[in-house]
């Protein structure tokens, strides 16, 4: 073979070498690259700075006023004006705190006839028969307002019915479009201070909200679980019949709250359940006790089994303790000393305890439904304030009215405790929704090797869809699906920012990929790099 046939044979070989090289390495870059599909982080950052919304909670209220010939009222002027003030008050607030949320208002004024055969005498007056057969419907409510002698009066039913009362010197239209606004302003104000703290920074200055802090985040499923929890079974075996007590007293309420989350109910019953503290005694009354400092360790968190193998959802625990016969009668006192009324206390976002000391000389006892009744009823107390649920009141200390609430229904809360507990849980959900969406946004386009599938990128663009969605209802007043559009939103964007493959590839950048491959390719690049050099410098 002649030396031309050899040079021309080694640089084949050569051009073959690098013609793989460089047919392989783009192959090669490309099959280890992670997929990441497109996510909109446009619309996210609008909806993550209020662009993208426009958060109103619509209110409608119909006033009945009574048909009087002496002073004729003009309805519809009246109603302009209240509307008109109403709405400047809310939106004064929602300007001067630079506010994304607002509560409208609009306002409608019916003559109410032969009001003065109903409204007689102040203690017959049944509120909630008052109102139409229109089906009920959440953010609608009825004031019924008739003229009388002495000081202003409102008496609140437990639907969404109301009777104001009003001194027959301020029945004009003057005086009435100054009292209304104030005394519906004064109930809806505190709701309104709740939902715009949920789309505002907290200020350092300002003070933690004690129901904020008390509620459990928002879950579409609770678990509650009851346990008698028997000091000493040996000096004292202690029973409940808690299945009927609950589905006799509890249900109800349970019912009532299906619209939001749904709830699922288990007991036990735990024996030798020891305290961690020790009681003090009062040697005078002849009972012991506990101080408020001793509640924080009051769970034998080692001991006592309260954990939930029936569902990973948000368990709330409610105790009922009987404590061993040489520490009972055992009770709880408060800050200053003295026994508290319900022998009861609430943990934050975690329970309820009650405890409790039967009498009794056998060495056995059951509860039975009526005495676990008023257990029951402390038990739905401490729920109505882990689950949210805030006593629909006026914040105005200085009202002038004299406020009388109808006494609470079987299912433990009112309409108007209901509907601003979907108002509020609907804003929650939205806010959380919101905020997720931001931190996987923030998450991908800070890790560029974070796998994005199509399935990931899916459950975003729904999340998306259900928050314009539920804004969207909000606006026409379907407060129950804006509801059920913001938990398919908060479920939609949790799913998308904790599934596993996520985090697939989160920890394999593109530096790892050069310290695995760089000890194969650079020692076989050398000779070839040099191999091509020769041949250049051969040719010159």
């Amino acid at each position: 073979m002649s030396e031309t046939d050899t040079d021309r044979t080694r640089r084949l070989i050569i051009a073959s070498f690098w013609t793989v090289i460089l047919i392989g390495l783009p192959l090669w870059w490309k099959t280890t690259d992670v997929y990441r599909a497109q996510l909109p982080f446009t619309e996210i950052e609008q909806w993550s700075r209020w662009e993208a919304s426009n958060l109103v909670f619509p209110l409608d209220f119909t006033f009945y006023f009574a048909e009087e010939d002496e002073t004729p009222i003009e309805l519809e002027q009246l109603s302009e004006n209240i509307e008109r003030a109403l709405n400047e008050q809310f939106s004064r607030d929602a300007e001067a705190d630079g506010l994304v949320t607002q509560l409208s208002v609009t306002v409608d004024s019916v003559k109410w006839k032969q009001w003065d055969k109903i409204v007689r005498k102040e203690n017959e007056i049944d509120v909630d028969s008052f109102g139409n057969s229109m089906e009920e419907f959440n953010g609608r409510y009825e004031f019924y307002i008739a003229p009388g002698d002495g000081d202003m009066r409102v008496n609140l039913g437990n639907s969404r019915c109301a009777f104001v009362q009003i001194n027959r010197k301020d029945w004009n239209e003057l005086a009435i479009t100054k009292i209304l606004p104030s005394l519906l302003f004064s109930f809806f104000h505190s709701e309104y201070l709740l939902l715009s703290a949920l789309f505002k920074p907290p200020s350092p200055e300002e003070k933690p909200n004690i129901d904020n802090m008390r509620a459990m985040k928002y879950s579409p499923r609770y678990q509650i679980t009851f346990s008698l929890m028997n000091a000493c079974p040996s000096t004292l075996l202690v029973d409940w019949n808690i299945e009927e007590a609950v589905n006799m007293y509890l249900k109800p309420f349970l019912d009532e709250l299906k619209i939001l989350s749904e709830v699922t109910v288990d007991s036990q019953v735990q024996y030798y359940a020891q305290l961690t503290v020790t009681p003090e005694k009062n040697e005078n009354e002849g009972y012991y006790y506990l101080r408020p400092e001793m509640l924080p360790h009051f769970v034998n968190s080692a001991e006592w089994n309260l954990a939930s193998a029936v569902s990973s959802y948000p368990t709330l625990n409610l105790i009922l303790y009987t404590p061993e016969a040489n520490q009972s009668p055992l009770h709880i006192h408060n800050s200053k000393g003295h026994p508290i009324d319900n022998n009861a206390f609430l943990i934050p976002r975690w329970g309820g305890i009650v405890i409790s000391n039967p009498q009794t000389t056998n060495n056995s006892y059951k509860l039975t439904v009526e005495e676990l009744k008023p257990i029951i009823e402390i038990f739905i107390s401490q729920l109505r304030g882990l689950l949210g649920v805030r006593k629909f009141t006026s914040d105005d200390k200085e009202l002038s009215a004299k406020v009388r609430y109808a006494p609470p229904p079987s299912t433990a809360i009112t309409a108007w405790e209901l509907d601003s507990l979907i108002r509020h849980r609907t804003a929650e959900n939205i806010v959380a929704a919101i905020s997720t969406l931001k931190s996987l946004s923030q998450l991908v386009s800070e890790i560029p090797n974070m796998v994005v599938l199509d399935h990931i990128q899916t459950e975003v663009l729904q999340a998306l869809d259900s928050l314009k969605e539920s804004c969207e209802n909000l606006r026409t007043m379907s407060y129950v699906a804006a509801l059920n559009h913001a938990k398919q939103a908060l479920e939609r964007s949790e799913s998308a920012f904790f599934d596993p493959t996520m985090v697939s590839m989160l920890y394999f950048p593109d530096e790892h990929k050069y310290a695995i491959y760089m000890p194969l390719f650079v020692p076989v690049s050398v000779p070839l790099l040099i191999a091509l050099l020769r041949e250049a410098k051969k040719k010159k």
